[in-house]
């Protein structure tokens, strides 16, 4: 646009304006010289921004011009031949001849441009490549790399033989810390040395600048003015790195990073046809990067998965949504006594019936599965006590694709359980002792005192009536410590039933109603509705409320309140029945709380101290716990008990021998 205002002034004002106002045409003959600005102005935009690629101009002209002259001195050359030949003149030749040398002529034109062009390409331009053909070869290669090394090492090769420029530079964003690092470098002599310790954070003008411009930076073709300082900031880092040209790689509008060549070796510019092949092998590389990233994440999450699974103690078994094994790991294998390709080739149907049940019910209603016990069944009958959880996987949107069972073998804390609980048993074995001797000696002493007063006292008649009396009084007291010994080591049936609890804390109240009204406490019951069923002995059921519930009477004052709430709670994904027993007696001191279950132990006067005992026994044997909940001291006691909700089972043995 310059030069045709300047060309057109500078001929306007010449030819026309001063031979219309100073009627001479003098300077008429300068008029044509104006055009040169319109050629000078139109040349340096052409070489300039690339208006067009003037060296395809050239090379094809060139190409054509070679071509052509050779062609027509084949043909001229050929026809002096022909001539002389037939012994006739040139122009003599007839025509017939001419056209078929012509013909021959024209066939072999086009094999003749393309030597010439090859050879011209070759000498004069290094050497052409074919654009079609490396977009097709790097789109195959580049979409089936996934190693991020290789991958970029072929992008460098790609454009080393297809534009031999002196620097080839790949950096990329490291997500660790967003700024951007060397991962590839190719280079021709002393080329971009001071890359090798660069780091270019995200804030640097020349990565600041790709990001926002979206387009590729050369450093001698690119009109700061329209970027202004932005533009001359990412220019000078560029050319400080030693680069001559930058191309930008972006993935879902991020700027992932970007290439930077320097000069071609053979001193050309880069043209139209090199940045369109370059910007897109650079479009491919920042997809097949971002793959190679992401292919790179997920080795790195499983390899870390793997490790984590290698160390842990407990077996790790995942299934999908159609009940596919998907992972397991070597504990797994160990305790299921499969190897590991095996396991991954089943069904969850396949598995040992302990562990696919779990599966199934956590994959079918999406409810995890807590610390429940069960055994695996080996080999020779081995029963391998476990402790299982399950838990539903989910996607983003919450839809159940798997499920989750982590088990551990609970052998050797089986093991610890029995050493604690024959150490616990040795050591209560003193106490039992200490007080049954205590309570026995008390009653032998008198039975002895009057047995030795009998021989001198047999005569006397009131002695004999007191004598039948306190021996008899005193037998049954130790008869009854005894028969009260037996309970606390009671045999548990190796089956029991299922049994309602609401039954036999009904019938335990039924029973005390004469105590409740003597001592004037109210009860008050809250057994629901439904039923409470338990794998219990409904004697020993009642056994159980009735000690806890004669203990609660003789802690309160007459008047006091009795509460029986008998619950459903739900503790680590197992379901329990909880029976609250509460008075509104002077509750248990902190300091004592943690003896009240064990035998002899007592703060009544006349007490045995094997009540609490026996109801502790009675809870383990069925494998319930019961606890004691005290504020503090004058706000009443709770005793908790709990039972697992089931239906009719069969007790271990080895737990039915502990208890006798």
């Amino acid at each position: 646009m310059l030069g045709i205002v300047l060309g057109g002034a500078g001929a306007t004002t010449t030819n026309l304006i001063i031979p219309l106002i100073w009627k001479t045409s003098t300077y008429s003959a300068l008029g044509p010289y104006f055009t040169l600005l319109l050629v000078s102005f139109s040349a340096h935009a052409i070489i300039r921004h690339r208006l067009m690629d003037i060296r395809l101009v050239v090379r094809r002209g060139s190409v054509y011009l070679i071509a052509a002259t050779v062609a027509g001195g084949v043909f001229a050359a050929f026809l002096a031949l022909v001539a002389d030949l037939m012994g006739r003149h040139r122009q003599e030749v007839p025509l017939a001849t001419e056209v078929l040398v012509a013909l021959a002529v024209a066939l072999a034109f086009q094999p003749l441009k393309s030597w010439i062009q090859g050879w011209l390409d070759r000498y004069l331009y290094r050497e052409s490549y074919n654009y079609q053909q490396i977009i097709r070869d790097a789109s195959r290669t580049v979409g089936s790399t996934l190693n991020l090394h290789t991958l970029l090492e072929y992008v460098s090769d790609v454009i080393a033989r297809t534009c031999r420029p002196d620097l080839i530079a790949v950096v990329v964003r490291d997500p660790s810390d967003n700024s951007f690092r060397l991962a590839a470098r190719r280079s021709f002599g002393d080329a971009a040395t001071v890359f090798l310790d660069t780091l270019l954070a995200s804030t640097h003008a020349l990565p600041t600048f790709l990001e926002k411009a979206r387009r590729p930076l050369i450093r001698d073709n690119m009109d700061r003015s329209a970027d202004g300082a932005a533009a001359t900031g990412a220019i000078a880092e560029l050319s400080k790195l030693g680069g001559e040209f930058a191309l930008p790689m972006f993935s879902e509008q991020h700027l992932l990073g970007f290439i930077m060549l320097g000069a071609k070796l053979s001193g050309d510019a880069y043209f139209n046809e090199d940045i369109e092949l370059l910007s897109t092998l650079a479009n491919q590389a920042a997809i097949a990067i971002k793959n190679a990233q992401l292919y790179r994440e997920v080795v790195l999450v499983n390899e870390y998965v793997e490790n984590i699974l290698r160390t842990m103690d407990s077996g790790v078994i995942t299934i999908d949504a159609v009940g596919k094994i998907v992972l397991s790991n070597s504990t797994a294998e160990r305790l299921t006594s499969t190897t590991r390709d095996t396991l991954t080739r089943l069904n969850v149907e396949e598995l040992p019936s302990v562990l696919s049940a779990q599966l199934k019910a956590t994959l079918a209603d999406g409810q995890p599965r807590l610390q429940t016990e069960t055994s695996l069944p080996g080999p020779a009958d081995r029963q391998t006590p476990l402790v299982c959880s399950t838990s539903a996987l989910r996607d983003d949107i919450g839809v159940i694709i798997g499920a989750l069972i982590v088990f551990s073998d609970l052998s050797n804390v089986k093991a610890l359980e029995n050493e604690k609980r024959r150490a616990e048993r040795l050591a209560s074995f003193g106490a039992l002792v200490s007080g049954i001797a205590h309570e026995i000696k008390n009653p032998l002493v008198a039975i002895k005192t009057f047995a030795e007063l009998l021989p001198e006292r047999f005569s006397d008649s009131d002695f004999r009536d007191d004598f039948s009396k306190v021996v008899g009084t005193e037998i049954d007291r130790i008869d009854g410590l005894v028969g009260r010994l037996r309970s606390l080591a009671a045999p548990t049936p190796d089956a029991v039933a299922a049994t309602d609890l609401r039954e036999p804390i009904s019938d335990t109240l039924s029973l005390l109603r004469g105590q409740f009204e003597f001592t004037q406490t109210t009860v008050e019951r809250n057994l629901g509705s439904s039923q409470a069923l338990v794998a219990i002995d409904p004697a020993q059921a009642k056994q159980l409320f009735l000690n806890l519930f004669l203990n609660a009477i003789e802690a309160m004052t007459p008047g006091g309140r009795l509460t029986v709430n008998l619950t459903r709670v739900s503790r680590h994904g197992t379901a329990w029945y909880q029976v609250a027993i509460r008075d509104t007696g002077p509750g248990i001191p902190e300091s004592i709380r943690s003896k009240v279950f064990e035998p002899f132990f007592t703060t009544k006067t006349r007490g045995s101290g094997l009540g609490l005992a026996i109801c502790r026994s009675i809870a383990d044997a069925h494998k319930g716990t019961v606890r004691v909940e005290t504020a503090q001291a004058g706000s009443g006691t709770a005793i908790v008990v709990e039972f697992p909700v089931g239906i009719a089972q069969a007790l271990p043995k080895e737990q039915s021998a502990l208890l006798r």
